[in-house]
């Protein structure tokens, strides 16, 4: 029997990040491709019970389009002359990850059964998934950090449950954008946004919010707030993302000023303490 030759392959991930927990990416399919770019094979989850655990407010419309979404781009590439555009797209997704849903770098492997190599692949990072995974504790002034925060200050403010959450902004930029705003409200026909950010390591993040905040802003008159971390201003990644901000027209507010800021918002809204409570924590 004459042996069947090893070749190189690569493959990405599609992965999910709970809009609770920027630092978590869950798999949920996979897309297998030779070095030339051409298909061997993909799939994605129709599960969604895990992520549903992981992010009770997940789109589950969003969630259940994503099959559709990803065979439409597999059957357009497919009809491109070379037939290597599907990897160009894919390629194009990992280097501007944003939203709700990411894909991974490629990453390379050798095997001379690829059907055999995309059902380990399958198995191993999407279907092992089925048991919620446990969240590692956020690191400290990371995105996920700065959002517990917040949230801890907002629920001590009694605001948690008068602003939106993870608002979506599809109906401004294009249909199907995954990105969402963690919070909103609209006090007095001006809608003002919050939105967590660690200056240090969401340069990407900072464009995405930039060209987001730009196009509400053609629609409908708004505001809004980056609720930054401590961070070295000294940093070249620090300085560009609050430059990119500011020139944006999006203010930024440090956790240290924070329970000040959100008494601005009570007040904002219009909104008395109960007698004898207050939102500084003791």
């Amino acid at each position: 029997m004459v042996p069947v030759p090893i070749k190189p392959y690569e493959y990405f991930l599609v992965q999910y990040v709970p809009s609770t927990c920027q630092d978590l990416r869950v798999p949920i399919g996979v897309f297998l491709l030779e070095t030339s770019g051409r298909l061997v094979r993909y799939g994605l989850t129709t599960d969604w019970r895990v992520l549903r655990c992981l992010d009770p407010a997940a789109d589950r419309a969003f969630l259940e389009m994503l099959p559709g979404h990803f065979a439409q781009l597999v059957k357009e590439s497919s009809q491109e002359p070379t037939g290597t555009s599907l990897r160009q797209r894919l390629l194009g997704m990992a280097e501007n990850e944003s939203g709700a849903v990411e894909l991974s770098l490629p990453r390379g492997l050798e095997t001379s059964d690829p059907e055999q190599e995309f059902d380990r692949l399958y198995a191993e990072h999407v279907e092992r998934r089925r048991a919620a995974p446990s969240a590692a504790p956020p690191r400290q002034g990371s995105r996920r950090w700065i959002q517990e925060r917040l949230q801890e200050s907002l629920k001590r403010h009694n605001l948690w449950d008068r602003l939106s959450r993870n608002v979506s902004v599809e109906a401004f930029t294009a249909p199907g954008d995954g990105f969402r705003i963690d919070f909103a409200y609209r006090p007095n026909g001006m809608t003002h946004y919050l939105h967590a950010l660690a200056l240090d390591h969401d340069w990407n993040q900072a464009k995405v919010l930039s060209y987001t905040f730009g196009r509400i802003r053609q629609r409908i008159p708004a505001r809004l707030t980056a609720l930054v971390g401590e961070s070295d201003p000294a940093r070249p990644a620090a300085r560009s993302c609050r430059q990119i901000l500011l020139e944006s027209g999006i203010a930024l507010q440090p956790l240290p000023g924070l329970d000040g800021f959100l008494d601005g918002v009570r007040q904002e809204m219009h909104l008395s303490w109960p007698e004898g409570a207050t939102g500084v924590s003791s």
